[in-house]
């Protein structure tokens, strides 16, 4: 048909126009493959390294080796297996964790190299031998002895390599190797843990339950008793998981229908403008589906070259992506597929999208007679209900042509407004990660913790206290009903120096009363005044406290009361204590110890992550930047449009070129700075309901901590992009010319 001719002309002659939709529909296509095909993978290979090299249920500790374990395997239904672990330092300085294989749980998966065959060889994890420098073929001296580094090992309960189950961030530096176990004789003092993987999955809360009674009726004394789902090491991956996956498809679907939203109006001025010309093409004997095909077919070349051009572009990076993040998810990599059901509907969406949008608005516009669509313009006076709202007749004429050259077209500032507000969004959302993140594990641990050291024991103690330490006590316990939310009740003493506690006006709480941490009473919406009834994770037994004061601080979710009310709470002597807080390094059997953390690594941890959060910080900003950058390209560009008879009226009344600019290209500053402002609360939105939400998958609190310099930051950001995007426009408004209004008059 001789229409299709005209279509590469519409397109070239607003090409910069379409060019900025286009960028637009291939970033929607590209997050959505990128980050389901990051997802997806991601969840395939921690799940099938969890089934097929079956990874733990729960894991525990007792105060002497399990006398008949296959016995208690029948009676619990489950596979137990004992390991061995000790702690050495190298002598580079570097942290390493030695454990020994298993048969039948946490099965190890050597990735590359091959396994243990003979005495002296270690298998690394990965990402700590690449950190260390050390490649297969290499010795490394241990406790006197060299041991050969034949392969590098990926362990099903050790995905996520913390030191401490209670940790967040591994400690810099710090890795885990394999050793045989009969080479765990040499070393002294080594710790044994059984690992549990139960049979029937139905229910395992009742299964771990009816174990720990078990053990207990033998009279075994457990001690780091830590269940899979609360075990960062294991649950961290799934937070990740889960938060690409969750962006998976919202934020592809929102710049899809900002497109919608912009190409419909430019179809809708099209066709409109068209009006005259289809009304002759009907009376020729033009079929209204022909014309509709004719109108289609540019939101439909638009979406399908979009979308296949992000398809493209997004499916070589699904791999490095993977790469770069099971560099700190120790997993088998082997699998990784790219779904063509992925490939496709990355395509189809922006196809379907826009597809759907231009179909209604040509589908309206078409299915008037000849005679309508040739009287042209005949609604383009109406005034809307928003306009006669604002009531411009008491503004000066600066103001109320700027406030009538926005409301005269709803769908193109609704356009600007929400696309301005998913830009600041999204760069507010870096700054305020990163920040938050700081803020957590820098600033809150900064000014509550004065030690360094924190020393915790497999079983209690009694008696005296080494010089220059504090004692504490802590059981892990959870509230009656949600057995997800897990936090510490830590007893420590009245007049500690180790711990300082403030509220919101900053005064320090007294440590004699009981005091929650913010984190957690926000999570559990208590209040002073309130009594929470929590239940021991290790035994069971319920208790119930009244909370007096709130500390405001981020680090951690704690109830903090005397040390002696602990222990006179779960029947234990007076004098007993789980733990150490000291400012310098004790001198105490290792035998005795079930974790140690050192308060510095935390910092080095968060120096090890810096660049990446800053790269992520720096990717997000450029791309709201190029988002905000077209969104208000093309807002401009079709004001100017739709204003060029305006515009050139005004040049010839006298109005010089920078007064017209003011007066058309300032018309969006409104618009503008209030998408910023409604980006500020929905990304505090957003960000709550998605941190809360993996939050209660890997019980961990992130709260979103708002630096008003970083909005500051974002604002200065947007609006230079917003400058930026008026220079490219004034020249465009400065190449119309006085004549313009003539032609209009002769028309």
């Amino acid at each position: 048909m001789i229409l299709r001719r005209r279509i590469w002309r519409i397109l070239m002659e607003n090409k910069g126009r379409y060019i900025g939709i286009l960028i637009l529909i291939i970033l929607g296509s590209y997050t959505f493959v990128v980050a389901t095909g990051v997802g997806n993978n991601l969840e395939k290979l921690v799940s099938g390294f969890a089934e097929e090299y079956m990874q733990e249920d729960l894991s525990f500790s007792t105060d002497r080796p399990i006398a008949d374990p296959d016995s208690l395997e029948g009676e619990a239904g489950a596979a137990i297996e004992a390991y061995q672990s000790f702690d050495v330092t190298l002598p580079g300085g570097q942290p390493l964790r030695l454990l020994s294989p298993c048969t039948k749980v946490n099965i190890p998966a050597v990735k590359s190299g091959r396994g243990l065959q003979n005495p002296g060889d270690i298998l690394l994890d990965p990402y700590f031998s690449a950190a260390q420098g050390f490649n297969i073929g290499d010795s490394i001296e241990i406790g006197g002895r060299t041991f050969n580094v034949v392969g590098t090992m990926a362990l099903p309960h050790y995905i996520y390599a913390l030191k401490n189950i209670y940790d967040v961030l591994p400690p810099s530096g710090f890795g885990v190797g394999l050793i045989s176990a009969e080479e765990f004789k040499s070393f002294p003092g080594t710790a044994t843990v059984y690992s549990v993987r139960f049979a029937g999955r139905e229910n395992l809360n009742a299964q771990a339950a009816n174990l720990h009674s078990l053990l207990e009726d033998n009279g075994y004394a457990l001690s780091d008793w830590v269940d899979a789902i609360n075990n960062k090491r294991i649950r961290m991956p799934w937070a990740s998981i889960t938060g690409v996956k969750t962006m998976s498809v919202p934020m592809p679907s929102a710049m899809f229908l900002l497109c919608c939203l912009i190409l419909g109006v430019m179809i809708w001025r099209m066709v409109r403008a068209d009006g005259v010309v289809i009304g002759t093409l009907y009376a020729q004997g033009y079929r209204r589906k022909e014309l509709t095909r004719h109108y289609m077919a540019i939101p439909l070349i638009l979406a399908a070259i979009g979308g296949v051009a992000g398809t493209l572009m997004g499916l070589p990076c699904i791999k490095p992506a993977i790469n770069a993040m099971v560099s700190y998810y120790n997993v088998p990599t082997n699998g990784i597929a790219l779904s063509p059901l992925n490939a496709v509907t990355g395509v189809l969406m922006p196809v379907i999208f826009l597809g759907l949008a231009g179909f209604l608005v040509i589908h309206r516009e078409l299915k008037k007679t000849a005679g309508e669509l040739m009287k042209g313009d005949e609604k383009k006076t109406k005034v809307n209900i928003l306009e006669r709202s604002f009531r411009l007749e008491r503004f000066k004429f600066s103001t109320k042509f700027k406030l009538r050259e926005q409301l005269r077209s709803i769908p193109r500032l609704l356009f600007l407004l929400l696309g301005v507000t998913g830009a600041s969004v999204l760069m507010l959302f870096g700054f305020t990660i990163n920040h938050s993140m700081n803020v957590v594990f820098k600033g809150g641990m900064d000014e509550m913790y004065s030690f360094r050291w924190e020393y915790s024991f497999k079983e209690i103690q009694h008696g005296a206290i080494p010089e220059g330490a504090e004692p504490f006590n802590a059981i892990r316990c959870y509230p009656e009903g949600r057995e997800s939310v897990e936090f510490y009740i830590t007893g420590i003493a009245p007049d500690s120096s180790g711990i300082t506690l403030r509220d919101t006006q900053s005064s320090e709480l007294p440590k004699d009363q009981v005091n929650i941490t913010r984190p957690l009473s926000q999570r559990l919406k208590l209040r002073p005044g309130d009594t929470i009834s929590f239940v021991n994770k290790l035994d069971g037994s319920t208790y119930s406290l009244r909370i007096d004061g709130i500390a405001d601080t981020y680090a951690g979710q704690f109830i903090y009361i005397p040390l002696s009310e602990l222990n006179g709470m779960t029947g234990q002597a007076e004098d007993s204590y789980s733990g150490l807080f000291s400012m310098r390094e004790l001198d105490i059997n290792e035998r005795l110890l079930s974790g140690v953390k050192d308060l510095q690594n935390l910092t080095s941890a968060m120096d090890d992550i810096a660049l990446p959060m800053v790269t992520m910080v720096v990717f997000m900003t450029v791309i709201a930047g190029l988002m905000g950058a077209i969104i208000i390209f093309l807002v401009t560009s079709l004001m100017i449009e739709e204003s060029h008879t305006t515009i050139s009226l005004l040049k010839v009344f006298g109005y010089k070129k920078r007064e017209v600019g003011k007066l058309i290209l300032n018309s969006s500053t409104p618009a503008v700075i209030a998408g910023f402002c409604l980006g500020v609360p929905v990304m505090l939105i957003s960000a709550n309901a998605m941190y809360g939400y993996l939050g209660e998958m890997i019980n961990l609190v992130l709260p979103i901590v708002v630096n008003p310099m970083y909005i500051l930051i974002s604002f200065v950001l947007i609006m230079l992009v917003y400058e930026l995007t008026k220079m490219l426009c004034g020249r465009k408004l400065a190449g119309i010319s006085m004549s313009e209004a003539l032609k209009a008059g002769k028309e």
